[in-house]
């Protein structure tokens, strides 16, 4: 058979619906001269649904292709592929969009007359339902009268009621499965209510989660106002509590919470600083007065924690001089431990008894070293009893491998006048 022939039947038997699209629509190679090929319009190519672009129809199974049928192929991509096809296949493909969208359209109508109708079913399968609450409850109560019934006459009154109670119950059980069952019909019977029962309970959820976010960040703002108001009018008590409760219920929002517990430590150190300024002044004019113990009592009670570096050491010191001028006046040996800025303790030490250390004066040590105890790693039955005891007895051997002596202070200056006294006392001493 000649190849004109071989085309011919090719074309006869068998058709071929090629579309290609190329990215470039300006650079269109030359169609082949006397290509046989069956020229098939763009449009009619997308309107085949079973057949997306690029698809080629294969030939029946029981015939073998030939290669002038290949090649019949491959030039009718170049031909198809002509910016007046694409441009046909484009427009097409816009008008296809319309047309789902006109059909989605209608399907939305259509569901939403449905869901109406559906809705009106479950309105009703609730109101069963709520009848079968009462007459389930009434049931109860009917029962429970014929249980405390007494005499023949209350029980023979009685139990009709139970009777008729559980004949409403089962009527009322039996619409309630009817109404449930027509409803359950009826979504089946349309599927897009379903569809759009779903949507609407989805946009519900997300309108829910987005108030209750607006919610919380109108709560957030709140709090951080509150801790800001109390923060500018430097009122601690209230900033804590409000931090502490914008803490708890917002514990992600590390930064701001930071930030806050930075001012609010600045204002707490700059309070403590104040008072123990005051401290150090009230303390000055003790010693001025001549009265040591006095002055030593109020510098034990300054809270030396949080404290600036420059009024720690200042505290500290005054605290290391007035000791060391009580010691001068009864002759004792004193050493210092210091385990942290501005902390420590003051002890006597008696050469007689190296294991043991006497508490002179402690400045920010808590309540377990008051004056006189003795600081001991051995601790006699009845001290054991007791927790502070223990709690010195573990920190005795820290205590007495790094207690040491120091500085004495210098000799008061004689003086008529007082004021001179008082300034010489205020300047700072760093230990």
């Amino acid at each position: 058979m000649s190849s004109t022939s071989m085309n011919t039947s090719a074309t006869a038997d068998t058709t071929v619906i090629a579309a290609v699209i190329v990215p470039d629509m300006h650079t269109v190679a030359a169609e082949p001269e006397g290509t046989p090929v069956l020229a098939v319009s763009a449009p009619d190519v997308i309107a085949d649904a079973t057949l997306p672009l690029g698809t080629l129809v294969p030939t029946p199974a029981n015939e073998e292709p030939t290669s002038e049928l290949g090649d019949a192929l491959a030039d009718q991509a170049t031909v198809d592929s002509s910016p007046d096809a694409l441009a046909a296949q484009l427009a097409h493909l816009v008008e296809s969009v319309s047309v789902v969208e006109e059909l989605s359209r209608q399907a939305r109508e259509a569901a939403a007359s449905d869901l109406a109708r559906y809705e009106a079913l479950l309105a009703s399968v609730d109101q069963y339902r709520r009848g079968v609450e009462q007459s389930g409850g009434l049931r109860d109560q009917a029962r429970e009268a014929l249980d405390r019934a007494f005499g023949q006459a209350a029980r023979a009154a009685a139990e009709p009621l139970v009777a008729e109670a559980e004949r409403v119950l089962a009527a009322f059980t039996q619409l309630l499965g009817a109404w449930q069952e027509k409803a359950s019909g009826f979504l089946r019977a349309h599927p897009d209510v379903e569809l759009l029962v779903a949507e609407r309970r989805a946009q519900d959820e997300q309108r829910r989660r987005q108030e209750a976010l607006a919610t919380r960040l109108r709560r957030r703002e709140a709090l951080l106002a509150g801790v800001d108001a109390a923060l500018d009018e430097c009122v601690l008590p209230e900033v804590r509590r409000a931090l502490a409760l914008f803490e708890r219920e917002f514990p992600d929002e590390i930064t701001a919470i930071h930030l806050r517990q930075q001012r609010l430590q600045q204002l707490g150190r700059a309070d403590k600083d104040l008072a123990a300024r005051q401290a150090l002044l009230v303390a000055a004019e003790h010693q001025a007065r001549g009265d040591l113990e006095a002055a030593l009592a109020t510098l034990e009670q300054v809270d030396v924690h949080g404290l600036s570096l420059d009024v720690s050491q200042d505290v500290f010191g005054r605290w290391c001089d007035t000791c060391s001028r009580l010691a001068q006046t009864a002759g004792a040996c004193l050493v210092r431990y210091a385990p942290a800025q501005g902390r420590g303790l003051i002890l006597l030490k008696d050469p007689t008894r190296p294991h043991e250390l006497q508490v002179f004066s402690s400045l920010g040590m808590g309540s377990d070293y008051p004056q006189g105890v003795t600081i001991t790693p051995l601790l006699a039955e009845q001290e054991r009893r007791d927790p502070s005891a223990r709690k010195r007895a573990e920190a005795a051997p820290d205590i007495l491998r790094r207690a040491r002596e120091f500085r004495e202070a210098n000799a008061a200056p004689v003086t008529s006048w007082d004021s001179f006294a008082v300034a010489a006392t205020t300047a700072p001493i760093h230990h």
